[in-house]
């Protein structure tokens, strides 16, 4: 039985192009102005949402923009509920064209290649996994400061402040692997997979956000400021904080996108070995 979405896949597909990017663009316009309406993207991450958009929508039609959408909608809220107030990350709840681009990238490139490949349904998967490890990253850090416990570093398992990049919490990584599975879920209701496919989709979406907290507590950039408190954001009231540790061009951006790709190449080589 074919989903919601496959029917309305059929119905989009069988108009011409021309009406396909007219449809695409009004839908387009009202993210754009829901996003501003409500603070989620700045005018840059609305453009680069709406390109984003453009490429997974014309090429895998309903289902995939559902799928798109979930996440930039839930993981937009999210933040925007949690991070009224963070005097540590290096960007607030607003998300710009770079945070855009860095979650966005590796599931367009994922669509890309699907269009194009001999092997569709591995890289169909990786577009899926790329979008549920950005859910599980967002959901893992945001929910995760709602934790009674301190955060603790991935790596030496000592206390760190909240909302620092590489702090894990047992709250956080359920979360995080909830919000995965989710994804998953809501990939089996639109385009329709087996069991493995949904296994493979939600634990390579659960690793990479692990992957990332790796990646925030080693690479990532670090600054410290004048009274020794460490943060996230190189300049703050027109005064630059020194640089504590990482490398400079690894900021939280980047971490994303390397943890898209690293996610997206763990769920096409487990759908390969499948």
């Amino acid at each position: 039985m074919r989903s919601w979405t496959g029917v309305l896949d059929g119905l989009f597909f069988s108009l011409s192009p021309l009406w396909r990017l007219l449809i695409i663009a009004l839908l387009m316009a009202l993210m754009i102005l829901v996003s501003r309406r409500k603070r989620f993207l700045t005018w840059g991450g609305c453009a680069a949402a709406a390109l984003l958009g453009l490429v997974v929508m014309y090429i895998s039609g309903i289902s995939g923009i559902v799928l798109l959408l979930f996440f930039f909608l839930s993981s937009s809220i999210i933040s925007h509920l949690s991070r009224r107030q963070d005097f540590i990350a290096e960007k607030g709840s607003e998300r710009d064209m770079m945070q855009v681009a860095a979650n966005g990238l590796p599931a367009a490139l994922s669509m890309l290649l699907y269009r194009i490949s001999p092997y569709p349904e591995a890289f169909i998967i990786a577009f899926a996994a790329a979008i549920a490890e950005a859910e599980a990253d967002t959901f893992s850090g945001e929910i995760g400061r709602l934790s009674h416990s301190d955060p603790v570093s991935i790596l030496t398992f000592t206390k760190v402040p909240k909302g620092l990049s590489g702090g894990i919490t047992a709250l956080g990584l359920a979360a995080g692997a909830a919000s995965s599975f989710l994804i998953a879920l809501l990939f089996m209701g639109t385009f329709g997979c087996t069991l493995p496919s949904l296994l493979i989709i939600a634990s390579s979406g659960f690793l990479g956000s692990v992957f990332d907290s790796l990646l925030g507590a080693s690479l990532q950039v670090q600054y410290r400021r004048e009274d020794g408190s460490i943060t996230e954001k190189a300049e703050e009231d027109g005064r630059k904080n020194e640089r504590a540790r990482g490398i400079k061009w690894i900021d939280n951006d980047m971490v994303n996108l390397l943890s898209g790709l690293f996610s997206v190449s763990i769920a096409i080589a487990l759908a390969f070995l499948g």
